[in-house]
């Protein structure tokens, strides 16, 4: 808990923690099958100078899995065995509320921040909160931050000799045809079966462009674009600016070809993965060889996309 909050604040945390408490006595923690560890083989290791090397990986088949809104799987310390990060389903279809003993776990907000409560049967409650701020980084996968339990303390994410690190987000769970995530559905729309190709808000943008891009599929003026472009010769080259609207959850390519022909490839011009600036739009300069001729588009990524 963060050592200033209101008499509110820390009412409500005294219910959460109550209503955890009583969870726990009837917790029981038996490893189901899970997915393949989304963990680095080499970057694997948190360490508490009260609990010693916690191992994100664990044995692979039963190691965390981080996900683009929830974490699953199990973490494993010599010390004290198998910590619970939650089974994958919540109740609601988006994330965990930490409420049930069949509704708790790690949340992912798409931001990379971590946040939620996971379960260790010989520790009790590992909590991901807001003062130790545990997070993933969007582009190298790296973990930061701690976590803290009330038997165990705090719990580093990395130091100056070991930290973890994800080489994918795992995609939310698609349990129909549309590729569209489940979570992502419940989100937006209260249910499941979303035509992907549809387009509710009128923006010119399915739903699936919308999911891939970051973009709020019932907002008109929420969408990929290009708001800005211009360009100035200094020869013997040619300056680009782009200006173009982004979100946070997306990390961006610019890509370029000679030609409108559709069988013509659109390739990276060169910059790379971008991250997103501050702020609900991003700008860029790319310089090119003025003799050339190129067309532009702006592409989101998903970072680190998983299967």
């Amino acid at each position: 808990m963060e050592p200033c909050q209101s008499e509110g604040a820390w009412q409500t945390y005294i219910t959460v923690k109550t209503v955890l408490n009583t969870l726990a006595a009837i917790l029981g923690l038996s490893l189901a099958v899970s997915a393949a560890s989304t963990v680095d083989a080499a970057n694997r290791y948190a360490y508490g100078a009260n609990i010693g090397w916690v191992d994100f990986r664990a044995d692979t088949n039963n190691g965390a899995v981080l996900g683009e809104y929830v974490c699953s799987g199990y973490i494993y310390s010599a010390n004290v065995g198998w910590i619970n990060l939650g089974g994958g389903s919540p109740v609601n279809g988006i994330q965990y509320q930490n409420n049930a003993a069949n509704d708790f776990g790690v949340n992912q907000d798409g931001l990379g921040n971590l946040r939620g409560f996971a379960y260790g049967a010989n520790i009790g409650w590992i909590n991901f909160e807001n003062t130790g701020a545990p997070r993933i980084d969007l582009k190298t996968g790296n973990l930061s931050g701690f976590v803290y339990g009330a038997n165990v303390g705090w719990i580093s994410l990395s130091n100056a000799v070991a930290y973890v690190q994800t080489d994918t987000i795992a995609r939310g769970i698609v349990s129909g045809t549309n590729g569209l995530p489940d979570a992502w559905q419940y989100q937006y729309f209260g249910h499941l079966g979303v035509d992907p190709n549809a387009d509710p808000d009128g923006d010119g943008m399915s739903n699936l462009q919308e999911y891939l891009a970051g973009t709020d599929p019932t907002l008109t003026a929420d969408v990929l674009k290009i708001t800005l472009y211009s360009a100035t010769a200094a020869s013997p080259n040619m300056v680009n600016q782009f200006t173009w609207t982004s979100h946070p959850t997306r990390c961006y390519t610019i890509q370029e070809r000679q030609d409108l022909n559709p069988l013509t490839p659109w390739l990276d011009s060169g910059l790379g993965l971008l991250s997103p600036d501050a702020g609900g739009t991003t700008a860029r300069t790319l310089v090119e060889s003025a003799a050339n001729m190129y067309f532009y588009r702006i592409q989101a990524v998903r970072p680190l996309l998983g299967p």
